[in-house]
C-alpha cells in the first residue's frame, strides 16, 4: 500500500508541476507534458499531413479498406465486429468496477480478457492494411512531432537529446504518458495524492490551484480537473455506498439502480445458465444486459 501511495503523489507531482522524469541507459531526461494549445496545434497539423498526403495520391485508410473488402483480403463483418467489440469492452470495463461478486468478477475478467484478445487480433489484421494510409503517415508524423517538443536534457527545457538517443526515449515518453493519460491514474492520483481535498474547497477558480490558464494548462492537468469535478459531482448527486469510499475508481463507476424488484442482474444462477447454453463459455455481453 505504500509503495502504491509513493505512486499516486509521483503522478500527482508529475501533472501538478508539468513534467516528468525520464531514467534510461543513457542517463537521467526530462519530458515536458504538452499545452492544451500545443496538442490542439499538431492536431492541426496532422490533418494538414492527411490532405497533402491524398493531394500527392496515397490512399485514405477507408479508401484501402474498401479495396482490401472488394479483394476478400478484409470483410464488412470483421469491421463492424471490431467496433461491436470496442463498445462492449468500454462497457465491460465499466461493470466491471460495479461487480463484488468475486465468482462474478472472475467470470467477467475472463470474458474481458477473451474480448481483448479478439480486438488485438482483429486490429493486427487490420493495421495491416491501412500502415500506408495518409491517416497512419500523418499519425507518424505526429508522434515525431509529439517526441521532439517534449525531452529535454535539462530543467530549463532548452537542451535537446543527440538524435540517436530517440528510440529508447521516445519509448519512455509514451510508456509515461499513457499512464498519466489513464483516467484511473488520474483519479488515484488526486484522491490519494491530496489534490482531491484541496478541490472540493475551490469554487470555479480550480485552475487557480495549479496556476494555470487555458494558453498554458496541460493536457493531463486538464484532465486532473475535469476527472476531479466528476468524482464530486457523483458524491454530491448519488448516495454512494460507504464500502466504495476506500477507491475513487468504483465511487466514479458506481450507479444507483433506478428501480428495485428483487431481482438482481448476472445473478451466479443466470450466468451459470448462460454458460451451459454456450458449451461453457460466456460473453462480456452477458454481463451487459
Amino acid at each position: 500500500m505504500k509503495n502504491q501511495k509513493n505512486r499516486y503523489n509521483i503522478d500527482l507531482l508529475d501533472i501538478v508541476r508539468g513534467y516528468s522524469v525520464l531514467n534510461c541507459s543513457y542517463g537521467q531526461f526530462y519530458f515536458k507534458h504538452h499545452p492544451l494549445m500545443r496538442v490542439l496545434e499538431l492536431d492541426h497539423l496532422e490533418q494538414i499531413d492527411i490532405e497533402n498526403s491524398k493531394k500527392r495520391g496515397i490512399k485514405s485508410e477507408q479508401q484501402l479498406i474498401d479495396h482490401a473488402i472488394k479483394i476478400g483480403s478484409w470483410s464488412l463483418k470483421k469491421e463492424e465486429s471490431l467496433k461491436s467489440l470496442t463498445w462492449t469492452l468500454k462497457k465491460s470495463q465499466v461493470a466491471l468496477g460495479k461487480i463484488e461478486d468475486v465468482k462474478q468478477r472472475a467470470m467477467f475478467n475472463d470474458s474481458i480478457k477473451s474480448q481483448e484478445r479478439d480486438i488485438k487480433d482483429l486490429k493486427t489484421q487490420r493495421q495491416s492494411i491501412t500502415n500506408y494510409s495518409a491517416e497512419h503517415l500523418a499519425q507518424v508524423k505526429k508522434i515525431k512531432r509529439l517526441g521532439s517538443s517534449a525531452l529535454f536534457c535539462d530543467l530549463d527545457f532548452k537542451e535537446t537529446p543527440p538524435e540517436d538517443y530517440n528510440v529508447i526515449l521516445t519509448t519512455s515518453l509514451f510508456e509515461r504518458y499513457s499512464e498519466l493519460n489513464n483516467r484511473d491514474t488520474i483519479i488515484r492520483a488526486s484522491y490519494f495524492g491530496g489534490f482531491f481535498d484541496l478541490f472540493l474547497t475551490q469554487e470555479g477558480s480550480s485552475m487557480d490551484l495549479i496556476g494555470v490558464n487555458f494558453l498554458n494548462i496541460t493536457t493531463f492537468q486538464k484532465l486532473l480537473l475535469t476527472t476531479s469535478n466528476s468524482l464530486l459531482k457523483k458524491m454530491q448527486n448519488t448516495q454512494i455506498p460507504d464500502e466504495l469510499y476506500e477507491d475513487p475508481v468504483k465511487i466514479l463507476n458506481y450507479e444507483e439502480k433506478e428501480h428495485k424488484d428483487g431481482k438482481v442482474s448476472h445473478g451466479v444462477d443466470d450466468l451459470k445458465a448462460k454458460s451451459k447454453a454456450r458449451g461453457g463459455k460466456l460473453k462480456a455481453e452477458d454481463f451487459l444486459s
